[in-house]
C-alpha cells in the first residue's frame, strides 16, 4: 500500500509529500471558494460530481483523500467540491455547461477559466491525467493565458429558458425552440452561444459552417477539449443519421468528416464505435460481434459498452452463434463485476439461449441485488416470471 501511494505520488509530477500541508476543500459555496483562494494565493479547482457518479468517487479516492497527493495539490489549489445536480444558487452547471461527471474546472481567484477535465481525462491513468492539467493550469496562469470567452460574473438571466430548464433537469427542450434560438442569433461566438452548441449539438447548417470557419478562434476563447468536444459531437450526429436511415453512403460521408476535423484517436475510436452500430443496424451481427470480441481482447470495451451490445443481441437478435457469444461476453463480466443490469442482460440472454434453469439463477440474484441497490426491479421480476 505504501508503495501505490509513494508510485502514485511521483506520477503527480514528482511530487514529495508535506505533512504540514493541508488541502482546503469547500462543499458548494462557490463565493467562499473564491475568497478562499484569493487569501490564499492560489488557484480554484471547481470538482464537479453528483452522487450517483462511480468514476466522481473513484477520483475523489484517489486525488483528494490520497494523503500525498491531496498535500501537493493544497501549495498551488483550493477545492471546491460542487454536486452540480445541486445547482440551486451559484448557477455554475449553465456557466461551465457541465454536462457530464466527473469535470474538473481550473480558474484563477477571480473566475477566469485556465483548464477543463472531463471525466478521467483521455488515456493513460487518472493521477497522470490529472496532475497534468493542474500542471497546465498552473503554467497557463504564470502566462496569463486565460480562456478569453469566459467572463468571471456569472448572470443566469442572460441564458435561454430552455437551456436553464434542460440543465437543471426542469424540462426537456421543446420542438423548434433550438431552431427558432439559432435563427433569432446574431453572435455566435458568444459565451452563451457556445454553452448551447456544447450542450446540445444539432446545430443548423450555417452555425456548424460558421464554427468551421472559425475553429481557431473557438479554440483561442474556449479551450482546445471544449472545441474538440463540439467537433465530436457534430461527427457523431453525422454517424447518427446515416445509421437511423441505414444508408451507407452517408455512413461513409460521416467518417471522412471524422477524419478530417477529429484528432486521429478520437476519429478512430468514433469510426470504430459507430461501425458497430451500423453493423447492429443492418443486422451483420457476425460482423458487429468480432468488433466487440476485439475491443474486449485489446481491453479496449468497458462493461456498459459490452452490456449494450449484448442487450441489443438479446432484443433483436436470432442467429445461435451470436447469442452464444453474447452470453460469453455477459459470463465474463458479471463473473468479474456483477451488477444488477449486466446480471439481467446475462439472464435474458441465457433465457434466449435455452438454459431457462441457468436463467432463473442468475435472474434472481440479479433482482437481489438491484433491490439492495434501490433499484427498480419490476420488468426483471416479470421476465423471471415468464421464465
Amino acid at each position: 500500500m505504501k508503495k501505490n501511494i509513494l508510485i502514485a505520488a511521483i506520477a503527480l509530477a514528482g511530487f514529495a509529500a508535506d505533512a504540514q500541508q493541508t488541502l482546503t476543500i469547500i462543499e458548494q459555496d462557490y463565493e467562499l471558494a473564491k475568497r478562499t483562494a484569493a487569501a490564499q494565493h492560489k488557484l480554484l479547482i471547481i470538482d464537479c460530481y453528483t452522487s450517483w457518479c462511480l468514476p466522481c468517487k473513484l477520483l475523489d479516492k484517489m486525488i483528494f483523500k490520497n494523503d500525498s497527493i491531496s498535500a501537493e495539490i493544497s501549495k498551488d489549489f483550493v477545492v471546491l467540491k460542487y454536486d452540480a445536480e445541486q445547482d440551486t444558487k451559484h448557477n455554475l452547471s449553465l456557466k461551465h455547461h457541465i454536462c457530464s461527471y466527473p469535470t474538473t474546472v481550473v480558474l484563477t481567484a477571480e473566475g477566469r477559466v485556465i483548464g477543463k477535465m472531463y471525466g478521467t481525462g483521455s488515456g493513460g491513468a487518472l493521477v497522470e491525467n490529472y496532475n497534468k492539467l493542474l500542471q497546465e493550469s498552473i503554467s497557463r496562469n504564470k502566462q496569463g493565458a486565460y480562456l478569453t470567452g469566459y467572463t468571471t460574473a456569472i448572470n443566469a438571466d442572460q441564458y435561454p429558458d430552455f437551456y436553464k430548464k434542460y440543465v437543471r433537469r426542469i424540462s426537456d427542450i421543446k420542438p423548434g425552440e433550438l431552431a427558432r434560438y439559432w435563427s433569432d442569433n446574431k453572435d455566435l461566438l458568444s459565451e452563451v452561444s457556445f454553452a448551447v452548441l456544447f450542450y446540445f449539438g444539432r446545430a443548423p447548417r450555417h452555425v456548424a459552417d460558421f464554427f468551421l470557419q472559425h475553429k481557431a478562434e473557438y479554440e483561442k476563447r474556449f479551450g482546445t477539449a471544449d472545441t474538440r468536444f463540439v467537433l465530436h459531437n457534430m461527427s457523431a450526429e453525422k454517424f447518427s443519421v446515416a445509421i437511423e436511415e441505414k444508408d451507407e453512403k452517408k455512413y461513409e460521408d460521416a467518417v471522412a468528416f471524422a477524419q478530417q476535423h477529429l484528432v486521429s484517436a478520437d476519429a478512430g475510436e468514433l469510426i470504430n464505435a459507430y461501425r458497430l452500430n451500423l453493423f447492429i443496424a443492418l443486422e451483420k451481427w457476425e460482423e458487429a460481434t468480432q468488433i466487440v470480441a476485439e475491443r474486449i481482447r485489446l481491453k479496449k470495451a468497458n462493461e456498459h459498452e459490452i452490456n449494450n451490445f449484448c442487450w441489443n443481441v438479446y432484443e433483436k437478435c436470432q442467429n445461435k452463434k451470436t447469442l452464444s457469444e453474447a452470453a460469453q461476453f455477459m459470463k465474463a463480466v458479471v463473473d468479474a463485476n456483477p451488477s444488477f443490469a449486466t446480471l439481467d442482460t446475462y439472464a435474458r440472454l441465457l433465457a434466449k439461449n435455452g438454459k431457462r434453469q441457468e436463467a432463473v439463477t442468475v435472474m434472481q440474484r440479479a433482482i437481489e441485488m438491484g433491490k439492495a441497490n434501490g433499484e427498480q426491479t419490476k420488468e426483471s421480476e416479470e421476465a423471471l416470471g415468464k421464465l
